[in-house]
């Protein structure tokens, strides 16, 4: 893979970072934030919410029903730099939270909807990069988090 074969001193740790700040809990921890100290309504945050249960559930979900083997597993060339959350790839969770909370915050700040866009892009190379996960992971985990979000917005 042509993104594992860049790998270096100086990428590995910002790599790491990045992968890190789609674990999850830095969203929940910016909506709060973003309701307390912005001017941002009650049904933003209740999109919010149902759209990464939504996400959670369905990722879960296909996870469990796909078992596809991650790259570190399944090919001896690729070593992962992180330790998984759990045996299978498909779909990237990290990149599905990511791709809900950009949607979500660029609502609240439009200005910085290109921020998001980029960090989320960043968070699914970054796994990548780590050995976790296939491309094809990644862009699944960006059309659930788009598809989770849209039905929150209907549902909300």
């Amino acid at each position: 893979m042509r993104i594992i074969s860049r790998r270096g001193e100086i990428m590995t740790p910002c790599m790491k970072v990045i992968s890190m700040m789609g674990d999850g809990y830095l969203w929940m921890v910016l909506a709060m934030v973003f309701y307390f100290l912005t001017d941002v309504s009650l049904p933003w945050l209740e999109v919010g919410v149902t759209a990464f249960a939504l996400e959670l559930i369905a990722y879960k979900f296909i996870k469990q029903t796909t078992t596809r083997k991650r790259p570190c597993h399944a090919n001896i060339g690729i070593i992962n730099l992180v330790i998984p959350q759990d045996e299978f790839s498909f779909p990237s969770g990290h990149t599905a939270a990511a791709t809900v909370a950009a949607l979500l915050f660029s609502i609240a700040l439009p200005a910085a909807a290109p921020f998001f866009v980029m960090l989320t892009i960043l968070i699914g190379l970054s796994r990548i990069y780590l050995g976790v996960h296939y491309p094809s992971d990644v862009v699944m985990g960006f059309v659930l988090g788009v598809f989770s979000f849209t039905i929150a917005l209907f549902i909300v």
